[in-house]
């Protein structure tokens, strides 16, 4: 079966700051070492075909959202006022103490006036059941585009965050502490997600295989596009960044900091 392809950095920036390093640092490696510069190359890449993806999923559910807000601005306000005008007119038709019973045109006119509250008052239930389908629509599109995520408003509501689904099936997978702790803030925080079996097969290019964490270690995927087994995910306070471990569990050198292009920069 085709492997899913991990990267060694959670991100773009992680792999380019480290082609970089080698580049200023040890152009002699860059020479003998081609086969892990190129790797770097296709890890961006990769990553790059991955958040286009998920791209093309906010896209979609742009377009929803669009389409559903200019169903929204087609239903209109409420006639509540209709029916308070139909009501004042209902009660001056009503006969008072001492009057003879309404009938003929007084009668019709009183009850046409009483159907007009009526129909004020159906016409406010249809424009809120309208909104409701429209609302429900809408959380269908969200429930989609975030699927299995974990997404929070705020840190604060990432700390309070419960257990996450499925917890007693992966975590035997968690890597050792502090990793532990880095990556399940990461999942709770929405910066993270676990693959289902459908996305592992998805990346793998064939039919889905057990539930991730049931035949082998589940994988990460993170918001920018790195996908990394959850017992390979290390975290480094000099790198500030996740990536994954190799056999030797030698972090990435922290030089490549010294070549990361501030936001806007050239």
């Amino acid at each position: 079966m085709t492997e899913v392809r991990q990267t060694r950095f959670k991100d773009v920036c992680g792999s380019i700051d480290e082609l970089k390093r080698v580049l200023y640092e040890e152009p002699q490696r860059a020479v003998a070492e081609r086969a892990a510069l190129d790797s770097l190359v296709e890890d961006a890449l990769v990553m790059l075909a991955r958040m286009e993806l998920r791209l093309e999923q906010y896209e979609s559910f742009r377009s929803t959202v669009l389409a559903l807000g200019a169903a929204m601005q087609q239903i209109g306000g409420s006639r509540r006022a209709e029916g308070i005008a139909a009501a004042q007119s209902l009660r001056a038709r009503l006969p008072g103490e001492g009057d003879a019973p309404p009938e003929g045109e007084a009668r019709e006119a009183a009850v046409a006036a009483a159907e007009a509250i009526r129909e004020a008052a159906r016409d406010v239930e249809q424009k809120m059941s309208r909104y409701k389908d429209l609302a429900l629509d809408l959380e269908r599109a969200f429930r989609e585009v975030k699927g299995e995520r974990v997404w929070v408003l705020d840190a604060a509501e990432a700390e309070q965050a419960a257990a996450l689904p499925g917890e007693p099936v992966w975590a035997r997978w968690l890597p050792a502490s502090p990793h532990r702790e880095r990556i399940l803030r990461l999942l709770r925080s929405g910066a993270a997600h676990l693959l289902s079996a459908e996305e592992v097969a998805a990346l793998r290019g064939a039919p889905a295989a057990p539930a991730a964490g049931e035949d082998g270690p589940p994988f990460v995927q993170f918001s920018d596009g790195g996908v990394i087994a959850l017992p390979r995910v290390r975290w480094s306070d000099e790198l500030r960044n996740v990536y994954a471990a190799d056999e030797s569990e030698a972090p990435p050198h922290p030089g490549g900091l010294r070549y990361r292009t501030p936001a806007g920069g050239a």
